[in-house]
């Protein structure tokens, strides 16, 4: 991952697809993984949520195939008739593609089959899409967005789907009383921990020149 800085984003638990908010997204770059701030929803296809059969659309199809058209949004919690978070309300992952150069829609998942939202959904059954987005952990995320699963997005879609509708997450319901959202200007080191910080070069010593320290 790098350390690139996305573009501002507003943080809150009111964003929405309706008012194209934005969300930090881990994306392919040449380098590796980074993050791109994207507009919630397609506006040309007033679309934001994809469900089952996506390889048959076109678009989607597309977007899947192509090196770097999906994406990972970072998020804290989301909404589907109650909040759903981490117990410790920290960052996870909703698995989307990346349309264009600053757009993006979900991955939804059937509701009815989770285990998170499947009682909730079943006794709702006729109001509302009975669909939640597709989350993930960062290893999901990487996998994801990893241009190689170009090859083969379905079924990698097809693995992290099962871990969604079984909460591997170990998602919660409920607003969280302590809310802290993902602040802008942070990278992916911030999100998921850099790797070990390198030592510094030690140069030869003489008497005109001192000696390096190396950082721990």
């Amino acid at each position: 991952v790098d350390d690139a800085v996305p573009e501002p984003y507003a943080t809150g638990t009111t964003k929405n697809a309706k008012d194209r908010d934005a969300y930090p997204t881990v994306v392919a770059s040449d380098a590796g993984l980074t993050l791109r701030t994207k507009s919630f929803g397609v506006r040309r296809l007033r679309c934001h949520c994809v469900f089952d059969g996506w390889m048959g659309k076109t678009t989607w199809r597309a977007a899947a195939m192509a090196p770097k058209g999906r994406c990972a949004v970072v998020v804290t919690s989301f909404v589907e008739g109650v909040t759903c978070r981490r117990a410790d309300d920290g960052i996870f992952f909703v698995l989307g593609f990346a349309i264009g150069d600053d757009e993006f829609v979900i991955l939804t998942t059937d509701a009815k089959q989770t285990s998170l939202l499947g009682e909730r959904a079943r006794k709702s059954e006729g109001f509302g899409s009975g669909r939640m987005p597709l989350v993930v952990d960062g290893a999901g995320a990487a996998a994801w967005v990893a241009p190689e699963t170009a090859a083969a997005p379905e079924a990698v879609a097809r693995g992290l789907d099962e871990a969604a509708r079984s909460n591997a997450l170990g998602l919660v319901t409920g607003a969280s009383r302590a809310k802290k959202a993902a602040a802008p200007g942070r990278t992916l080191h911030d999100f998921w921990g850099g790797g070990a910080k390198k030592k510094a070069k030690v140069e030869p010593t003489s008497a005109a020149t001192p000696t390096p320290k190396a950082e721990p």
